[in-house]
């Protein structure tokens, strides 16, 4: 990533390219789509919060050489300190791996749950988000447009799905830290076709331009109360959005999205 290019730029040239997609959903209920109007923000949460425990809670390995150790102060020590300082400090660290291992995991864990996560997918018609994130499929999927808040949407990363538990070491992976720790589920997720946008040392609420919120689509079974009460509180807290509503295929596993 060229880091002379500010990111919402750089989130620009990503669609342009066909590289991001351009529109991002989020699956809510009805009572959380209502939150998330009254106060045009979405909840970016920590990963103390997931229902995944193993979601951003990868175990670091620490078994580290001396040397590893020793170059690992030295590239990260703000003062001048001689090599027999640097080989001393690495001999100690070595000989207590326990205190080691707690140092670093106690760096992971500030550093990990201090970072908001706020979840999206590009699929507004996956059978499993609606029935699991909207009350089956009671609530709402809300389509989000990047280009109209790139500040707000930088910077949309793919969770990366395997059937291998991740191994990092804090010495020699560093560069791969977000990819490891954040981007990171096993394979039974997959279906989620998850897209994460990251605020680092910032988790909580935070507000988005109401103009990229474009669609707010209701699910197969939304009733006709929740329908008229989503529509007449978007219209007072003044969002521009398209109403739509999902529809069962007559013949097959999978839905259409209508007009409303």
């Amino acid at each position: 990533m060229n880091q002379n290019i500010p990111l919402p730029k750089l989130l620009e040239i990503g669609v342009r390219n066909k590289q991001l997609s351009q529109f991002l959903c989020k699956y809510r209920t009805i009572d959380s789509a209502k939150k998330l109007l009254e106060n045009n923000s979405l909840w970016f949460s920590s990963p103390r919060e997931f229902n995944d425990p193993f979601d951003c809670q990868i175990v670091p390995d620490t078994n580290n050489t001396k040397e590893e150790i020793a170059g690992f102060i030295k590239k990260n020590t703000f003062e001048q300190l001689s090599e027999k300082v640097i080989s001393d400090l690495s001999e100690i660290i070595f000989n207590e791996p326990n205190r080691w291992k707690d140092t670093i995991e106690s760096s992971f864990d500030k550093i990990i749950n201090s970072t908001g996560i706020c979840c999206f997918t590009m699929n507004e018609q996956n059978l499993l988000m609606w029935s699991h994130y909207t009350d089956s499929h009671k609530g709402v999927c809300l389509k989000f447009d990047i280009l109209k808040d790139p500040d707000f949407f930088v910077y949309p990363l793919p969770v990366n799905y395997t059937q291998n538990y991740p191994v990092y070491n804090h010495i020699e992976n560093r560069e791969t830290i977000v990819k490891d720790m954040v981007l990171t589920k096993s394979l039974d997720w997959e279906y989620e076709g998850e897209i994460r946008v990251l605020k680092m040392n910032n988790n909580g609420l935070m507000p988005f331009k109401k103009e990229s919120l474009i669609e707010i689509i209701f699910g197969c079974n939304t009733s006709a109360k929740d329908i008229a009460e989503i529509i007449e509180l978007s219209n007072k807290r003044h969002f521009d959005v398209k109403f739509k509503k999902a529809k069962k295929l007559p013949r097959e596993f999978g839905l259409e999205i209508i007009d409303l």
